[in-house]
């Protein structure tokens, strides 16, 4: 099974299992499968509570004959069982990460499209695989990278007519340096606010401890990018080095 796309035999388990009540990740771990693609599967064919597998078998069938990879025929099962991959495991660290991002300030939906992103070895998704993989429209997808791209954490490059989206290798670090500007601002921003309402009153004492505490926290920032970028800089030359071998 690793690697194919779901069979008629599946799909049978799939409708009697949610006739039974079962979620998708529960059905998704009895066919060691993605949670994402037994709800694709759903969604994609009538809905939780019209789901045919007759007809859902015929017209992936169809979509098939047609040789459509980029659009109906995307099969994102492959990368789950590359490298000896445990598809129960894979799953579960998918939802743990999009936790993560959630617990960090991401919405929902930019923390599912990061996590996808991620989980992928070649590090890019066009905005067609992502509205497939994920069940959410184009509009949504548009929104939602966008709002990405502000916080430094994706690249989208126009690949052909459609839209692709990709993480960098130093991602975290340019979000990182998004931050310490951030809190550059906030220390310059206080401390003059101290000098205005004067460093004698309550105002002014309260602003000059926020100055000073982000004053601190940029030093400290300062020399984690200086050590960073070393670390970076060696880690890209043994990279091009073993290439070159």
């Amino acid at each position: 099974m690793p690697g194919k796309r779901l069979d008629e035999e599946e799909r049978q388990l799939i409708a009697q299992w949610l006739w039974d009540g079962l979620g998708y990740s529960e059905i998704g771990r009895r066919l060691q499968r993605p949670a994402s693609t037994i709800q694709r599967e759903v969604v994609r064919n009538g809905g939780h509570n019209n789901y045919r597998p007759g007809a859902a078998h015929r017209a992936a069938s169809d979509r098939a004959m047609r040789r459509m990879p980029a659009v109906d025929d995307l099969d994102v099962d492959e990368e789950v069982y590359a490298f000896d991959r445990r598809p129960g495991e894979v799953q579960e660290f998918h939802l743990q990460l999009v936790a993560v991002f959630v617990q960090t300030g991401l919405t929902r939906t930019a923390a599912r499209i990061l996590a996808e992103i991620f989980m992928t070895d070649k590090g890019s998704l066009t905005a067609t695989e992502l509205v497939l993989r994920l069940s959410i429209s184009p509009g949504t997808v548009s929104r939602s990278t966008a709002y990405l791209q502000q916080l430094d954490l994706l690249r989208a490059e126009r690949d052909g007519k459609r839209m692709r989206y990709y993480l960098d290798d130093d991602v975290w670090y340019r979000a990182w340096l998004s931050s310490a500007e951030r809190n550059s601002t906030w220390a310059h921003t206080a401390l003059n606010g101290a000098e205005i309402f004067g460093l004698d009153t309550p105002v002014g004492a309260r602003l000059k401890d926020m100055g000073q505490f982000f004053a601190f926290v940029v030093v400290d920032m300062e020399s984690t990018q200086r050590k960073w970028l070393d670390f970076f800089e060696k880690k890209k030359r043994a990279r091009a080095d073993a290439a070159a071998r």
